[in-house]
C-alpha cells in the first residue's frame, strides 16, 4: 500500500496546454490531468481500459459510437482497444484511470507522440 498526494507529485508539462501528474499502482495508473481549452488528443487506441472523470470544465471525446462531451462530475469509460481522441472545450481538470498500468506514461515512450506538427498531444 502506498499513499499518493497530488500536491506532492511533480506535474509533467506535456505541452503548453496540457500537464499530468501520475500515480502508479501494481496494475493501475491514475493521472490528474489539467488541460486548457484547445488541447487535443489525436485518435488512438491502447491495450488499457480507461476511465476519465472530469472534475472541472468541458472535455469532448470522439468515439466510434459518436462524440461525448463530459462536464464536471461526469465519467466516461473506454474499453481497451477502442479508438478515441479528444478536445478540451473549457479549461479542465480530470482524473484518468487506466488498467493495466500505462507503461508508456511510466517509461516516457509516449513523449514523442505529444509533439506532432499540428500541436496535438497524445494523452488520454
Amino acid at each position: 500500500m502506498e499513499l499518493h498526494d497530488w500536491d506532492q507529485i511533480k506535474a509533467d508539462q506535456i505541452t503548453a496546454l496540457y500537464s499530468r501528474k501520475v500515480a502508479v499502482g501494481h496494475n493501475v495508473t491514475v493521472a490528474r490531468l489539467e488541460a486548457k481549452a484547445g488541447a487535443a488528443t489525436r485518435m488512438h487506441s491502447h491495450l488499457n481500459e480507461e476511465v476519465i472523470v472530469v472534475l472541472k470544465g468541458k472535455w469532448r471525446f470522439f468515439l466510434p459510437s459518436g462524440d461525448v462531451t463530459l462536464q464536471a462530475d461526469q465519467m466516461l469509460t473506454i474499453p481497451a482497444g477502442v479508438e478515441h481522441g479528444s478536445e478540451v472545450l473549457e479549461d479542465a481538470v480530470a482524473i484518468d484511470v487506466c488498467a493495466p498500468a500505462r507503461l508508456d506514461w511510466i517509461n516516457g515512450e509516449d513523449r514523442v507522440l505529444h509533439y506532432d506538427p499540428e500541436q496535438y498531444l497524445w494523452a488520454v
